[in-house]
């Protein structure tokens, strides 16, 4: 949503459970704030104090002279919330599938890609010109089928698909993927932009959801979502995360601004430190499904705070919204990665929504739905 009320705009302040357009405060469930770091003070003075100290970036890639104490604090914080040997940091997490998939592109020999998967995989899967094979969403007997006509003997695949889809919520079948590709020698490469900070236990996670562990396991993330930040990711082995500082993309590009940096490393360690929060963040999530179940409104019971509200037509949808915005409420209107062609409105739910928020959108969407 771009548009309310006709006129066109932008958010005049941080994202949370509420937001101010042209100058009116709605109460809001969009975006991926989930947790409401995005305008924490925490982070914004660690980011004041960065840019005081080092400027916008160091004007230059990080095979040069453009590391920082604060990119390698984000590396040392990403070790510690995800448990792993080593992780690196880089510009975007648009970049993360490409990167992965140049650091694996030896491991396989075709790519099989989930057909709902987001713009940034599909990029990726076509950049090291092999064959790609689009598979049924979430189905892990269609993925079998391909797997079967599209592979010849010896060849070793490489799936991609998101770990959390951003628009529906739904979770991948992780896996049931890697029952399907384990007879191929397969990998399995995750951009878990919407399940880190969120799902498992520590939040590592949609293979921590799924309590998966294993060498042909890999993923990436971003921390512009949950953690409040900028910037993509990698978490692996020492020995991955070697080659990861190696790919093209990531020789090539540069490095997230400083002071942004500094205010994602406040959020990763405010998440380590406060599980609360996403215990918090689970309650909100199961209340509003519950709630948006008792009106007739198709809602799983997962921890992803995200449920794609779908009526027949663009029209009534958009018709939604309006009311919902002139009853306070601001809800986006979405034609993305994996909507289907009327689209959707996408609600998501914070950590810091009250439960009277809650129940406020649930009461506006009985009477406009």
């Amino acid at each position: 949503m771009n548009r309310p009320n006709g006129v066109a705009t932008g958010m005049e302040g941080p994202p949370g459970a509420h937001i101010v357009f042209t100058g009116r405060r709605y109460l809001y469930f969009g975006g991926t704030g989930y947790f409401g770091l995005h305008g924490h003070p925490a982070l914004v003075r660690a980011g004041i104090r960065a840019f005081r100290r080092y400027g916008t970036h160091g004007a230059t890639s990080r095979a040069g002279f453009g590391s920082n104490p604060v990119l390698l604090d984000v590396e040392a914080r990403l070790r510690e919330f995800f448990g792993q040997d080593d992780a690196v940091y880089f510009g975007s997490g648009y970049l993360g599938s490409l990167i992965l998939v140049q650091t694996l592109a030896k491991k396989f020999d075709a790519v099989f890609v989930d057909e709902n998967a987001h713009f940034c995989i599909r990029d990726a899967a076509a950049s090291p010109g092999k064959p790609v094979h689009l598979f049924r969403h979430r189905d892990p007997e269609d993925l079998v089928k391909k797997l079967r006509t599209g592979l010849k003997p010896r060849q070793r695949p490489l799936l991609l698909s998101d770990g959390v889809f951003p628009v529906s919520g739904r979770i991948a079948p992780a896996r049931d993927y890697a029952e399907a590709i384990a007879a191929y020698d397969g990998i399995i490469g995750l951009d878990d932009a919407h399940g880190t900070g969120v799902l498992g236990d520590r939040g590592r996670g949609t293979y921590e959801y799924f309590r998966m562990h294993g060498p042909r396991l890999y993923f990436v993330g971003t921390l512009s979502k949950a953690f409040g930040g900028h910037g993509g990711f990698a978490a692996g082995k020492r020995s991955h995360i070697g080659r990861v500082r190696a790919a093209g993309a990531y020789i090539g590009s540069t490095p997230t601004p400083t002071p942004i940096a500094a205010a994602s490393a406040k959020g990763i360690e405010i998440l380590c430190r406060h599980p609360e929060m996403r215990d918090r963040l689970r309650r909100n999530t199961a209340r509003l499904k519950k709630g948006l179940r008792e009106l007739g409104v198709a809602a799983d019971d997962t921890p992803v705070p995200i449920v794609a509200l779908s009526l027949k037509t663009e029209g009534e949808m958009r018709s939604v919204q309006k009311d919902l915005l002139r009853r306070g409420i601001a809800v986006p209107y979405l034609k993305y990665a994996g909507a289907p062609p009327a689209g959707v409105l996408r609600l998501a739910v914070f950590s810091t929504h009250t439960a009277s928020e809650i129940r406020q959108l649930l009461d506006e969407l009985a009477k406009v739905l």
